[in-house]
């Protein structure tokens, strides 16, 4: 290897005493760290839970939505047939109706006619 521009610095020794409180200050906050850390996860690994649990209830709902969505589709159809029909059936009914009301007033005619006799018609 080459030797680089900078030189390194050595650690220069440290007395007993400080060097175990050091490592154990260290120790002590890699501990508690660890532990911020495993808590962060157990919190983001609920959040999750209960988001995975959400997705899997809307699912269900839409599942449900479609179904009934698709079960409507034939009564949809059902229901358009039948309107067809009764709009056929109103038109059926006002052609009978007018021609009810053409027939009375003919037979109206007829009968006053017949007897009343107006001269002037044959």
């Amino acid at each position: 290897m080459a030797p680089s521009s900078t030189p390194r610095r050595r650690n220069k020794p440290k007395k007993q005493g400080q060097d175990a409180t050091s490592a154990t200050h260290q120790a002590q906050s890699v501990t508690s760290t660890l532990l911020r850390t495993k808590n962060m996860m157990a919190q983001e690994l609920d959040r999750v839970s209960n988001l995975n649990t959400t997705i899997e209830d809307d699912g269900a709902l839409l599942t449900n939505a479609r179904d009934e969505h698709s079960s409507m589709g034939g009564t949809m159809k059902g229901a358009d047939k039948t309107m067809k029909k009764l709009r056929r059936q109103d038109v059926w009914d006002a052609f009978v109706l007018r021609c009810s009301f053409v027939f009375y007033w003919v037979v109206v005619a007829y009968v006053l006619w017949t007897r009343i006799k107006v001269p002037f018609l044959p």
